[in-house]
């Protein structure tokens, strides 16, 4: 086995030093061994419970939410949502006793500590203020508390966006840097009104924060439903852009689901206006084959005339995903 030195030259044919290339990523950390630990406790709650006995109790909420927000939102959305309100809420002791045995279990000190601090999962509902790598800063719209949120990816997040989840203590040790316990659900700001609205009922109750949460969680859903939340990741013209682009691919048999996942990105981030949803469509094809992402060629013309938008449109959209996808470089 050939050593490498921090200063010699990178093995993988960088250029770079060692140690400003590759040595890190070929270190385990404890913290990484720690995520995974933590990852693997939140999975084998949601793969094992409810349990059987409780089933029906939880299809027995399933019943009361569905018909109130189904006419506008997918059945497995609704369910999700209501899992956590079943666990937080209504049944809190199914959570509270799984801790408790995971804790026998565990191995670690850090990850019982951990777990002690687990009992109680924050309801939150906030605005996105920052973005950063591994968190993204938001503050809740009850309270005011800022919190720092893990991203469970590296898909653009918008600031200003509505955020909705239950949180937990992230293992980190650092003041409110929290993680989704599962559901993290992002709105655009078209929703804001509705957490304003809810906002609003709890300032007016004279309730406790947990005990609003508790008693009034459906308001928020019934809220967002009322005021045309369909479930959608993406505005309705973002929607249409995402459709024409796909549309246009499927009938050219090209298959690249990376290229379509950066123009969502680039839609979520940069927000882009035009008076037709084609011209950014458009735009998108002539960037995405002018950096070999269709395995196919189209001239100017003809995307034009697949999106009936003129060339001058689909370029102003052409130079700002090149723009984008430079950034993202």
């Amino acid at each position: 086995m050939v050593m490498v030195g921090r200063n010699d030259q990178c093995i993988c044919g960088s250029g770079k030093k060692y140690k400003k290339c590759c040595e890190g990523k070929n270190q385990v950390t404890s913290m990484n061994v720690f995520q995974d630990e933590i990852e693997n406790v939140l999975q084998t709650f949601y793969s094992n419970y409810p349990e059987r006995k409780d089933i029906r109790e939880f299809m027995e909420l399933v019943q009361i939410w569905a018909p109130k927000l189904e006419k506008k939102l997918h059945k497995e959305l609704v369910e999700a949502v209501a899992l956590d309100e079943f666990f937080f809420h209504q049944r809190p002791d199914i959570w509270k006793n799984f801790l408790l045995k995971t804790a026998k279990k565990a191995m670690r000190p850090s990850m019982i500590e951990l777990l002690q601090t687990w009992e109680k999962p924050i309801f939150f509902i906030g605005i996105v203020e920052e973005v950063n790598n591994d968190y993204f800063t938001a503050i809740s719209a009850l309270d005011g508390t800022s919190y720092h949120i893990q991203r469970e990816s590296h898909k653009s997040i918008p600031l200003g966006m509505r955020v909705f989840a239950f949180l937990l203590p992230d293992g980190s040790k650092k003041e409110n840097h929290v993680l989704a316990v599962s559901t993290l659900i992002f709105f655009h700001k078209e929703h804001a009104i509705s957490f304003e609205q809810f906002t609003d009922a709890f300032n007016a109750s004279g309730l406790s924060l947990e005990q609003f949460a508790k008693e009034k969680h459906l308001l928020l859903w019934e809220g967002l439903v009322e005021n045309g939340y369909e479930g959608e990741e993406f505005t309705p013209f973002e929607q249409e852009v995402v459709e024409q682009l796909k549309e246009f691919m499927t009938d050219k048999s090209i298959d690249n689901e990376s290229f379509v996942m950066l123009v969502e990105d680039y839609l979520i981030e940069k927000q882009p206006s035009a008076r037709k949803a084609g011209a950014i469509a458009a735009g998108a094809i002539r960037f995405g084959q002018d950096h070999d992402l269709l395995g196919q060629k189209f001239t100017v013309k003809e995307i034009g005339e697949s999106f009936s938008v003129s060339p001058s449109s689909l370029n102003k959209y052409y130079q700002e995903l090149t723009a984008f996808y430079k950034e993202k470089q």
